[in-house]
């Protein structure tokens, strides 16, 4: 039991509270403790309940650029400083979103731009990133510390949320808080609560996968494993033999502790971040389902769902769809995972305030790890000015399939999102069509207004197509904005 007045880790110096809502501050002391909280000209009093908790609510805060004071008076009292009032978004998933503004295959002159960015804008600009790991029950704190995105701290920000926030501040001006919590590799499962993912249809196969992986594991393999990782990353000691010598470090097994076993992730690095007040979500993650795509749909559905509830409102969620990575496609009929998991992520869209960016045309063959996070983070950005904050700023949606109709032996296809619809490089590449043999042939093709029109004569009675349909397919359409047609595919069967 926590005999002192103690705050969770977000409740520190440099934080940014969110504006125009009600602001959880909570806590642990002494029970029956009387608790006082006040910021900004406000005062709330409460007392710790049995189990030593406490939380009050603050009214609504205006934004604005001046440093606050939070101070929490108990037996003991707390001083929280430089405290803005702003807009504070939670940037979550797997490994390109933990990306770095600083990594391993980043152009010096691209650091040094964000360099000078964050050197313009501070102190504006804070974030926080989770340090603890994964967990086995939820946890109600977790590690890490606020930080002012200057050009000395800004090499160690999410480049996606750096860009992204950026793109925020410079639009609203007004302080911007980012709250950080991604780890690579992982599946959606990881970040769900364990009710929540227990009542999903995939439970079943996600546990019994699990118990299959431990069969492996031994307390001699882990021991094992450590020495091993250690003894790398002192041979390793910088980024660049890291990546140069990838190929040769020491596979994590899986074990109890992985990063990887369901729910884990999220006990140990979302459940102490709420309910802490937050303007939205956004999400990067996907890949990490490739093995398992069917199951993809209902997960992200079912993680979108619990966060929201556990927050006690609708956050607007925006998501990535995922980069284009590995070999450029040769072959029309590349049906890889990666296809399916960019369909999958579609499941998100079901629900309401939710919405997606391409990031189809951003990717490199040689590393999932993209280096050029910037359009991502203003693609973000764009959805959420528009939607969220209610700016007028032309089209934020790339092209998306809408629906066709045959025209003799030619496909007719309509589109959302499609003013200015044009070919990249004047020539409509990256459809397929699947002639009455099975056959998948390339397509012909021409940008007809705001519609296109395919063909092949080697699938005269074409029966389904199929664009961007491979991991890193060849794309080719987009929009006045500039934004990637996302991929698609369709059975054709005459009118639709």
């Amino acid at each position: 039991m926590r005999a002192t007045v103690k705050l969770p880790a977000l409740f520190s110096d440099h934080m940014v509270v969110q504006a125009e809502t009600t602001v959880p501050v909570w806590g642990w002391a002494e029970p029956g403790e009387e608790i006082t909280v006040a910021l900004a000209g406000q005062t709330k009093t409460t007392k710790a309940g049995a189990d030593g908790k406490w939380r009050v609510t603050l009214d609504k805060l205006a934004a604005g650029d001046q440093a606050q004071t939070l101070t929490v008076a108990g037996k003991n009292t707390l001083t929280v400083k430089d405290v803005l009032v702003g807009e504070t978004w939670l940037c979550s998933g797997q490994s390109n979103m933990s990306y770095r503004v600083e990594s391993f295959n980043v152009a010096p002159q691209t650091l040094a731009e964000a360099k000078a960015q964050a050197a313009a804008v501070r102190p504006a600009i804070r974030y926080f990133v989770t340090l603890s790991r994964g967990a086995n029950e939820p946890q109600d704190d977790v590690q890490g510390h606020w930080a002012i995105a200057e050009p000395e701290t800004i090499s160690l920000c999410s480049a996606v949320a750096w860009y992204f926030g950026l793109a925020l501040h410079e639009k609203l001006h007004t302080p911007v808080g980012l709250i950080v919590s991604a780890v690579g590799g992982t599946a959606a499962e990881t970040w769900i609560p364990k009710k929540d993912l227990d009542a999903t249809s995939a439970a079943t196969a996600i546990w019994k996968r699990h118990q299959d992986a431990l069969a492996g594991y031994s307390k001699e393999t882990w021991a094992k494993y450590k020495s091993e990782e250690a003894a790398w990353e002192a041979a390793n000691p910088k980024p660049e033999s890291k990546l140069k010598n990838a190929a040769s470090r020491p596979r994590e097994p899986y074990s109890p502790e992985s990063s990887h076993v369901a729910v884990r992730l999220y006990n140990g690095k979302i459940a102490g971040l709420e309910p802490y007040g937050i303007k939205g979500i956004i999400w990067f993650q996907a890949d990490g389902n490739n093995a398992h795509p069917e199951e993809y749909s209902e997960l992200i559905q079912t993680l979108i769902h619990a966060w929201r509830a556990h927050w006690g409102a609708e956050l607007p969620f925006y998501y990535v769809e995922m980069n284009n990575m590995h070999a450029l496609q040769t072959k029309p009929d590349e049906d890889r995972p990666l296809a399916q998991i960019r369909e999958a992520q579609n499941g998100a869209l079901q629900l309401p305030r939710t919405g997606v960016v391409a990031a189809i045309d951003l990717g490199i063959a040689e590393n999932a790890h993209f280096p050029i996070k910037k359009p991502v983070g203003d693609r973000l950005a764009n959805l959420a000015l528009s939607e969220v904050y209610h700016l007028s700023l032309g089209e934020v949606h790339s092209p998306e399939y809408a629906g066709y109709k045959m025209e003799g032996d030619k496909v007719r296809v309509s589109l959302k999102y499609a003013d200015g619809l044009r070919a990249r490089g004047g020539e409509v590449r990256g459809f397929v069509l699947q002639n009455a043999d099975g056959h998948w042939v390339w397509a012909d093709g021409k940008v007809d207004g705001n519609e296109l029109l395919l063909w092949s004569t080697q699938a005269p009675n074409p029966k389904a197509l199929r664009y961007a349909w491979a991991e890193n397919p060849i794309i080719s359409i987009e929009n006045a904005a500039g934004l990637p047609l996302r991929p698609f595919r369709t059975a054709l069967q005459g009118q639709h």
